[in-house]
């Protein structure tokens, strides 16, 4: 026993001289083993130098580290929203190296039930990885899945489910109507509001067959919800004077009279003819026409007028040779508004000038195929958050829409859908636009439902 215990101090001994040599480096231990060689053991108690052996094994102080984990993002992105099982359904790969199959795992039982292939890999020298995508639009089954594949893991969950479309649709449907008797304070706010009127109009007034009347009175349900919201907003200008806002409320206004007027002729008057008192206020004293977006809000309020009441004033505002939409289109200077405009004076049954209306196509045309050309391949684009950023994705989202009814093209009708998938979570942060930003904003839901309503007529 005694033997064993003094071995077990000599290697207890080798060990603690082993864990000094990895601490603090082969010049003290060479010093110790001198040292210990000539048999001076009380260089042990203190250092080569005279440092106590107590000063020799101080602990350092605890060092103050600032370093942030990077958040982790699931290399495959899915749409968290779902997919309808009888549509097309496709999954987006990335990584540093990637595989070449996947397979859709049932969560429910953990088999796996579909195993696809991997198409068009492509590198990506910003980012140093590699992104793929997935088609798996021929499984139909109804269930709760996953994806999962070799290399980069697992993918979120996600449902497969029919008219997983119009199911979206209706939870879009009851948010507007939310919003329309929720208005909050301030300018902005109207003006998204506002913004809301017109572009859910605009939607109807292209996509009717996706509106339902739901209670069976006659009235598609989209222009109930729209008269709420528009007495709303007429509550508020009726104890307000003429503001920056009046040349938007004036076009929001006669929109909604040309598309209501079908449906209650005497409300619509009535509100067309406040549209009107709106437009004659503003043009006296110049209230909102400051600025670029005071400018199109002219153009825009004149266009809705114009095709409502066939009143020359207004088309010569518009086809005014200075300030014009001619004049702006020959110098491309066209802004949200006055894409608006322009696809109100094409579709009015009003007398048009043929000449800016071929001008006008073209405009509209050209900066279709600037949004479709600024979308990255295979949607493998930046998640900007920004409120800016969301904006401009979504006004041109619903104006490619509008394009697309006019000329029904492959191309845009694909990148509305990936844009749709994109904001339900197919994307590098499977980030949930919908739940976190777009159901927030009047403005932009409107904007999302005129995509529905174009991915419904491909149902």
């Amino acid at each position: 026993m005694g033997l064993n215990r003094g071995i077990k101090r000599i290697v207890s001994y080798l060990l603690c001289l082993c864990l000094a040599a990895g601490f603090w480096g082969c010049g003290w231990v060479g010093e110790l083993e001198e040292n210990s060689s000539s048999g001076d053991l009380g260089q042990l108690q203190a250092g080569g130098d005279g440092v106590s052996g107590q000063d020799m094994f101080k602990l350092l102080p605890e060092a103050e580290l600032d370093y942030q984990v990077p958040e982790q993002y699931p290399g495959i992105w899915v749409s968290l929203g779902g997919y309808d099982s009888k549509g097309s359904k496709e999954v987006y790969f990335c990584g540093r190296s990637l595989p070449e199959t996947f397979r859709i795992m049932d969560t429910a039982t953990g088999q796996c039930v579909y195993t696809g292939r991997l198409e068009e890999a492509s590198y990506n020298e910003d980012t140093g990885e590699y992104n793929s995508y997935g088609d798996f639009s021929d499984f139909v089954d109804v269930g709760e899945y996953y994806i999962d594949c070799d290399i980069i893991g697992k993918s979120y969950s996600f449902a497969l489910q029919e008219g997983r479309l119009q199911e979206q649709f209706r939870q879009a449907m009851a948010r507007l109507q939310q919003q329309g008797q929720e208005l909050s304070p301030g300018i902005e706010a109207v003006r998204d509001m506002l913004q809301q009127i017109i572009w859910v109009l605009l939607s109807y007034e292209l996509y009717p067959d996706v509106y339902e009347d739901g209670d069976g009175n006659q009235i598609p349900d989209i222009l109930e919800y729209m008269t709420e919201a528009v007495r709303v907003i007429v509550s508020r200008q009726e104890s307000a004077e003429p503001d920056e806002l009046t040349y938007e409320l004036a076009a929001a206004l006669s929109k909604y009279s040309h598309s209501y007027q079908k449906y209650d002729s005497k409300y619509a008057t009535d509100i067309i003819q406040l549209a009107a008192g709106l437009w004659q206020q503003a043009e006296k004293i110049g209230a909102g026409r400051d600025g670029i977006t005071g400018e199109q809000a002219r153009l825009m309020a004149a266009a809705e007028l114009y095709r409502a009441t066939g009143q020359q004033k207004y088309a010569a505002v518009l086809e005014a040779s200075e300030g014009g939409l001619m004049q702006k289109a020959q110098e491309e200077a066209f802004g949200r508004y006055d894409y608006l405009a322009a696809v109100t004076y094409l579709a009015t049954k009003q007398r048009v000038d043929v000449e800016l209306c071929n001008r006008l196509i073209r405009v509209v045309m050209n900066r279709a195929e600037e949004i479709a050309a600024g979308i990255p391949r295979l949607a493998y684009r930046e998640v900007n958050q920004g409120k800016a950023a969301i904006d401009d994705m979504m006004w041109d989202m619903a104006l490619l829409s509008v394009v697309d009814y006019v000329i029904t093209n492959y191309e845009y009708g694909h990148i509305i859908e990936s844009q749709y998938y994109f904001l339900w979570g197919r994307n590098a942060k499977s980030y949930c636009f919908w739940e976190q930003d777009i159901s927030q904003n009047p403005a932009w839901t409107a904007c999302y439902l005129m995509m529905l309503s174009e991915m419904r007529t491909h149902e």
